[in-house]
């Protein structure tokens, strides 16, 4: 198939995400790129790579839609998939991060500071 060049550049932007996802390589010369393109982004986890995946097989002409994942699905519990960004990275998690550990009140009496840094005894 021959890609257009908005293609290749989405494409471009696909290659290092679904290999740190997957561990799969995407070759533009690989004749069943576009239905492993589908198959992954139905698995991927990754709001960008499906957002991306959805925008190529609909400049490739193709009838695509991704059905929404179970985190998203489950609309009883909002609060089920946490958003944070780690080292500039948007990250979305499955449960919650706890607001402050339980630290129990001997180990808070006996914290000090070193260099800006609490130290525990």
């Amino acid at each position: 198939m021959v890609y257009s060049p908005e293609m290749v550049t989405l494409l471009q932007q696909l290659r290092n995400r679904i290999y740190a996802e997957f561990g799969t390589r995407i070759r533009l010369a690989d004749p069943e790129l576009l239905t492993a393109l589908a198959d992954l982004g139905k698995r991927s986890r990754d709001p960008f790579t499906r957002k991306t995946i959805i925008e190529i097989m609909s400049l490739a002409g193709i009838p695509f839609q991704l059905e929404p994942t179970k985190a998203v699905a489950n609309s009883e519990n909002p609060h089920h998939i946490t958003e944070i960004t780690y080292r500039g990275t948007k990250i979305y998690r499955d449960k919650e991060l706890p607001a402050h550990s339980p630290v129990s009140a001997d180990r808070q009496k006996t914290r000090q500071m070193y260099r800006g840094q609490v130290v525990h005894k």
